[in-house]
Order: C-alpha cells, then sequence, then structure tokens
C-alpha cells in the first residue's frame, strides 16, 4: 500500500479570507468569477492561495458559489450571501466567458503574444533561430512531446523561451519540463509570461534563466469591444498596446548584459 504523504494546509489562505470577504462586502451586488479575484490579489496571494480561500468561504457559507463550464473550462462564480438575485448576472458573466474561452479566440490571443514578442526581439537585436523547436546544436529533446516556443540569440547566448499570453500562471509540470528542456539543449532558459508566483521566478533563477512577466494580457488588434467588456465587466488586466512597452525589454536587456563575459 503506497501512501501520500499530507502537506500541511498553508496559513496563508487564513490571511486572504478576510482580504477577499472586503471585495465583496465592498461590492455586495457584484457578481465575480474566480480567476477575477485571483488577479485582483495577486500582488499580495499566490492564485492558488485565493482559489482555496474562495473554496473555504463558500464552504462555509461566507459567500455564495455557483459552478459551471465554459469551452471545457471549469469556472466558480461568487457572490456575496445576501446578493439574492444574482443568477441573471452570473449567466451574463458565463456568456461573457463564453466569447473569450472560444477556442478559435484562446488560440489568437496566444498566437498574438508570440507574434509581438517576435517583433520585440527584433527591435533588441536577438535573432530568432527556431520557433516551435526541440532541437539545438545537435541535440534533440525526446522524454516528452513539448518544445518551446522560440530559440533566440544574441552575443552568443542561446536562449529556450516560452511564452505564456494568459491570465493564469503556466501549469508547474510544464515548467518544469520546460526548465529540463532547456538544460538538455544547453539553452538559457527564458520565461516570458503575464505573471507567475514568486516560488515559479526562483525555479527559473535556480536554472541561472529569466523570468520576464509584462503583467497585461496582450489582446489581438480588432476586438476592442470584447477588450472593453473584459476590462470594464471582469476587471481583468488585458490590454491591446501597439508595442511591448520598451521598459520590459530595458529589463531582460539588462540581465542578458550581466551574463556576458565582460558585461561593459
Amino acid at each position: 500500500m503506497s501512501y501520500r504523504r499530507r502537506l500541511p494546509r498553508d496559513t496563508k489562505i487564513d490571511e486572504a479570507k478576510p482580504r477577499i470577504m472586503r471585495i465583496f462586502e465592498q461590492y455586495p451586488a457584484q457578481v465575480f468569477y474566480s480567476t477575477q479575484i485571483e488577479t485582483t490579489l495577486e500582488k499580495e496571494f499566490f492564485h492558488w492561495i485565493t482559489n482555496k480561500a474562495l473554496v473555504e468561504l463558500a464552504d462555509e457559507k461566507q459567500i455564495q458559489r455557483m459552478e459551471a463550464i465554459v469551452h471545457g473550462n471549469s469556472v466558480n462564480f461568487y457572490a456575496h450571501i445576501k446578493h439574492r438575485y444574482w443568477k441573471r448576472e452570473q449567466k451574463r458573466l458565463q456568456a461573457l466567458l463564453h466569447r473569450m474561452f472560444d477556442p478559435q479566440f484562446a488560440q489568437a490571443v496566444g498566437r498574438h503574444g508570440e507574434m509581438m514578442f517576435d517583433s520585440a526581439f527584433a527591435r533588441n537585436r536577438f535573432i530568432i533561430e527556431a520557433k516551435n523547436a526541440k532541437s539545438w546544436n545537435g541535440r534533440t529533446w525526446s522524454q516528452t512531446n513539448h518544445n518551446l516556443d522560440r530559440i533566440v540569440t544574441r552575443d552568443s547566448i542561446a536562449y529556450g523561451v516560452e511564452i505564456k499570453n494568459m491570465q493564469s500562471y503556466i501549469d508547474h509540470d510544464e515548467l518544469q519540463t520546460k526548465l529540463s528542456m532547456c538544460q538538455h539543449l544547453a539553452l538559457t532558459p527564458l520565461f516570458v509570461m503575464r505573471a507567475a508566483p514568486k516560488s515559479y521566478m526562483f525555479e527559473i533563477d535556480q536554472h541561472k534563466g529569466f523570468g520576464l512577466l509584462f503583467d497585461d494580457q496582450l489582446y489581438p488588434w480588432g476586438h476592442g469591444s470584447l477588450l472593453a467588456e473584459v476590462q470594464g465587466q471582469l476587471g481583468l488586466k488585458v490590454a491591446a498596446p501597439a508595442d511591448i512597452p520598451d521598459g520590459h525589454m530595458q529589463r531582460l536587456l539588462r540581465w542578458h548584459r550581466r551574463k556576458l563575459p565582460n558585461p561593459s
């Protein structure tokens, strides 16, 4: 018989609960879905801490919860315990999520993020050597079916790049796999992500890599109406800039230059 060691309950959940309740007390007639609360509080708590705190608050009958499936994604909606007529608003938000999670649109968002950073890399003299790659310099990754979004080089340093243009964190198993891929292919890991917890950033740093966070999910141009609804009704961090802000790439360049044999 095998036993799985049960990890102790994270006390951060208890810290998150009153912070979450302040949101519901401030907006007692509003319906939220879990990612709204998670991203609102992501500077204070990891997404999974906020998520667990929401579930516990609902189990304790301090807030209301309704589950739904949207394009195969399980979604939890929450409301103040005294909010009696919230199902209509929940259905309206669910319809908005249906548009956001549409597979074609979600794929377009991912591709747009890659294209935006392709342009930013080129402007800053990084050379894109390969896309969707699992081979580099005579070595090939064959342990899984994963590949790297990009391999880019500058000043004889080769980077294995993963670009995640989404609200949620990269899956932790995928993070570890991509780090292993970079190690196998002798590439410096470069993770370009909207957000990531400090524990993920520490893992990347331990593998001598860099995590570039860009804060706002990048929407393709031509979706202004949906962008406005997502910002206004959900309060999510989304934007449609013409270019990647220069400050993001400057952070990468400063880190890159420190890796050079003669940083000056």
